[in-house]
C-alpha cells in the first residue's frame, strides 16, 4: 500500500472510531510513525548530551566562554520561536521583507523545535480547539479527545508527551500557506542541518575560537545540548503550566483555562502572558500592565520603528482578520 493510500485509510478510520473529533488529525499511519521516530532521536540527544553536560560542568567546570555562548544561544532561539515562528509564522502579526524574514527564520529554526511547517500548524489547531477535543496538547484531553484521569497524566502529555502519541496534526489543513512558502519548506526541509548548526558547530567554532579543544567540548555539551533542551523544556512548560491555573487570568471571557504566569513569561520573553495572547491571538505586543514584560513584543515594536517590520497587527493597524488564529 502506498504512503498516500496509507493516510486516507487511516484517516477515515481515524473519523469512524473518534466521530467527535475535528477534521485535520491523522491518527496512526506511516506520517504518524515518522513522527515519533524524529521525537524520539531529538529527544534522545536532548536528553543524552544534557546530561553529559552536567556532568561535565560539575567535573570539569564551566566559564565564561560557554556561559557567554548559552546566554547568547538562548536569547537567538528564545526569540526567533516567540518573534518569528509563534506571532509572524503563525499569527500573521506582522510582514517583513524577504531578507529579514530569512534572518528570522533561521533564528527560529535554531530553536530545534522541529520543523518551521509542524509547529505553525500545531499551534493553530491548538488555538482552534484549546482544552477541547481537538487539542493536540492540552493538559486535559488526549491527541484523540479523551479526558485524562489524573492531573499527572495531563501534564506529562501536555509538556511533550504528545510528540509521541499515535496522533498528528495535518498540515494540509492547518497550515496550507506555508507548504505554499517557499522559504518555510526550505527551512523544513533542512531542519537537521540547523539542529546540527545550533547544538554542535556554533557552540563547538566558539568552545575552539575562544578557549581551544577543551573549550570546544565543553561548550558543545553546555551550550549546545543542555541549552537547548532546556529553552525547549521552557516552552513545552507553557502549555502545562499556563493551562493548568497556575497565574492569573486577566480575561475571564476566553474559551480555554489559559492564564498569565509571570516567571514563565520571563523565561520566554514574553510568551507566559498566554491569557493575553488567547483573548488577542494576533497582537504582536501581548502586555497590558507594566509589570508584564513581553520582550518578544519590545523586539517586534523596535524592528517597525527601524522599517524592518510592517503591518504590526495590535501597534500600527487592528487585525484585519477573525482573532482565532
Amino acid at each position: 500500500m502506498s504512503v498516500v493510500a496509507e493516510y486516507h485509510e487511516s484517516a477515515a478510520a481515524a473519523h469512524a472510531a473518534h466521530p467527535d473529533l475535528p477534521g485535520g488529525i491523522i491518527i496512526g499511519g506511516p506520517l504518524v510513525r515518522a513522527k515519533q521516530i524524529e521525537s524520539a532521536i531529538l529527544f534522545g540527544v536532548f536528553i543524552t548530551g544534557s546530561i553529559a553536560g552536567i556532568a561535565w560542568a560539575v567535573t570539569q567546570g564551566v566559564g565564561w566562554i560557554e556561559w557567554s555562548l548559552f546566554a547568547l544561544m538562548y536569547s537567538v532561539t528564545t526569540i526567533g520561536l516567540g518573534v518569528t515562528v509563534h506571532r509572524m509564522l503563525v499569527h500573521r502579526s506582522f510582514k517583513c521583507g524577504t531578507g529579514v524574514k530569512f534572518i528570522l527564520c533561521v533564528m527560529g529554526q535554531l530553536a530545534c523545535q522541529g520543523s518551521l511547517l509542524k509547529w505553525v500548524g500545531n499551534h493553530r489547531r491548538h488555538h482552534l480547539y484549546a482544552d477541547q477535543v481537538g487539542d493536540l496538547h492540552s493538559p486535559y484531553v488526549d491527541g484523540k479527545g479523551f479526558a485524562f484521569t489524573s492531573k499527572l497524566k495531563g501534564w506529562l502529555h501536555s509538556n511533550n508527551g504528545w510528540l509521541f502519541d499515535d496522533t498528528m496534526t495535518d498540515n494540509n489543513v492547518y497550515a496550507k500557506d506555508m507548504l505554499a512558502d517557499p522559504m518555510v519548506m526550505m527551512f523544513t526541509r533542512t531542519r537537521w542541518f540547523w539542529y546540527f548548526l545550533s547544538m554542535v558547530a556554533i557552540p563547538g567554532a566558539w568552545g575552539y575560537a575562544f578557549g581551544g579543544v577543551h573549550a570546544m567540548w565543553g561548550t558543545i555539551l553546555f551550550a549546545g545540548f543542555l541549552r537547548t533542551y532546556l529553552s525547549v523544556m521552557a516552552t513545552a512548560s507553557v502549555n502545562a503550566v499556563c493551562h493548568r491555573g497556575v497565574g492569573y487570568r486577566r480575561f475571564d471571557d476566553t474559551k480555554e483555562a489559559s492564564t498569565n504566569q509571570l516567571f514563565m513569561t520571563l523565561i520566554t520573553f514574553g510568551e507566559g502572558l498566554h491569557n493575553n495572547h488567547h483573548r488577542f491571538p494576533r497582537d504582536a505586543y501581548i502586555s497590558h500592565a507594566w509589570y508584564e514584560f513581553d520582550l518578544n513584543g519590545l523586539i517586534i515594536r523596535g524592528l517597525e520603528k527601524l522599517g524592518l517590520v510592517y503591518d504590526v497587527v495590535g501597534v500600527s493597524r487592528p487585525a484585519s482578520g477573525p482573532q482565532d488564529r
